[in-house]
């Protein structure tokens, strides 16, 4: 009890069973363990570079994805301006059809360009509607695609912890496997000194007891650290997901924003087309309208032309008449048959100057040709009178050409009746 040395008896035949393997293998697998896990914490640096990068690469799709709801919402606000606009349209449509069609035909004109301008904003829109779908699309393809490298990421990060606590681990056992075999080489040299006993002080004892103590510690220490690390790894895991699904909730409602969008474009333009249908039927019955009166205007004065010859006579080499003898003081009075022979005469010039295309005739010549004796014999009567009664012989020449005709009449009506007696 006085000696502070312990005295340990001698084992009896195997005290301590060596390890078969030898210490230079054990070294080299030491090594390799070091080895691999420099190459696991090379990999896990690797790794959450690329969780970073693609941390970045979700947020960018996140500004891009402000930025295209942004254009929706302008693109909305304008739909519902353009929707305004195409409704004040149509109220002043009723208004111009109430209204005079005199007044109607500038507001006819201000709608038709208020409806190009709208066909136009409302296209221009479509156009943007069509390019934000389009950049909503690609968003969504990067975020699958990110998410699909994300989890590839977590899959290789999961691997390379998994890969570090193998190399932890056999770096303890190889450890764990020199000590003991630096004991049993002690050891055996001890026994080889002293084969009858081995005694060791208990300061050593203490110190050795520490150690173990230590050494147990610290790989509970580790091993905290490494559940630690799993569950870091794991909430980050569910952050990104959580993450991940936000921007797929975000892709649905702006998705949902632009159809709405689109469906608002067009019933913008079906409502366009609808007035502009509307404003072509107005124009048609304004159309109808005004020729309905422009037929009613023709046919009060159908022949206008007609009124304006009957206003003046020509003599054979068409002199005007009128004006001859609207110098004289007094007009001598027309009878019935005068005024109908008149009538008949400017009929058969008007019938005569319509058919009559490339050369010009006179109602004189016509005259002539009809009746060349008796303008030979009005030629030698106006040799022999004076230049004043010349509109009087000329107009009962014109008399005299209506009995003359007259009689050719009568004579061919005579024909028949003495063929048939």
């Amino acid at each position: 009890e006085n000696n502070p040395n312990l005295s340990l008896q001698k084992l009896p035949e195997n005290p301590i069973t060596l390890p078969s393997s030898s210490p230079g293998l054990i070294l080299m697998e030491l090594k390799e363990a070091k080895l691999n896990l420099s190459r696991t914490t090379s990999d896990l640096a690797e790794i959450r570079a690329l969780v970073e990068s693609y941390n970045k690469k979700i947020e960018r799709e996140r500004v891009s994805l402000e930025k295209t709801r942004e254009r929706l919402r302008s693109n909305t606000s304008k739909v519902s301006s353009l929707e305004e606009e195409i409704n004040r349209t149509k109220l002043k449509m009723e208004e111009t059809k109430d209204s005079h069609a005199k007044d109607g035909s500038g507001d006819g004109r201000d709608i038709k360009a208020e409806l190009h301008r709208l066909s136009a904003e409302a296209e221009q829109f479509k156009k943007m509607g069509e390019t934000a779908k389009s950049e909503l699309v690609r968003a969504m393809l990067e975020i699958e695609q990110t998410k699909a490298k994300i989890k590839t990421a977590e899959v290789r990060l999961v691997a390379a912890r998994k890969m570090k606590e193998a190399a932890r681990a056999a770096e303890a056992v190889a450890l764990a496997e020199i000590k003991a075999l630096e004991k049993s080489d002690s050891l055996s040299k001890a026994l080889e000194e002293h084969p009858e006993n081995i005694s060791i002080t208990l300061e050593e004892y203490s110190s050795l007891r520490n150690k173990a103590q230590d050494a147990e510690e610290s790989c509970n220490l580790k091993v905290l650290e490494a559940m630690l690390q799993v569950e870091k790894a794991n909430v980050s895991k569910m952050d990104i997901m959580r993450r991940a699904e936000e921007a797929m909730e975000e892709v649905k409602t702006s998705k949902q924003i632009l159809e709405e969008a689109l469906s608002r474009v067009e019933a913008a333009n079906s409502s366009k087309l609808a007035v502009e249908e509307a404003l072509r039927k107005w124009r048609s019955e304004h159309g109808e309208r005004r020729r309905s009166v422009q037929n009613t205007t023709k046919f009060k004065n159908p022949c206008p032309s007609l009124h304006r010859r009957d206003s003046r006579m020509l003599d054979l080499n068409g002199i005007n008449l009128v004006n001859d003898t609207a110098a004289l003081p007094l007009k001598p009075t027309l009878s019935i048959g005068q005024i109908l022979s008149r009538k008949l005469l400017i009929t058969e010039e008007y019938e005569s100057g319509k058919s009559s295309t490339k050369r010009k005739v006179s109602l004189g010549q016509m005259l002539g040709k009809q009746n060349g004796d008796l303008t030979s014999a009005w030629k030698l009567e106006k040799e022999g009178s004076g230049p004043k009664k010349l509109p009087a012989r000329r107009k009962k020449f014109g008399f005299a050409r209506f009995s003359v005709l007259l009689t050719k009449q009568s004579k061919k009506k005579k024909k028949p009746t003495s063929t048939a007696r």
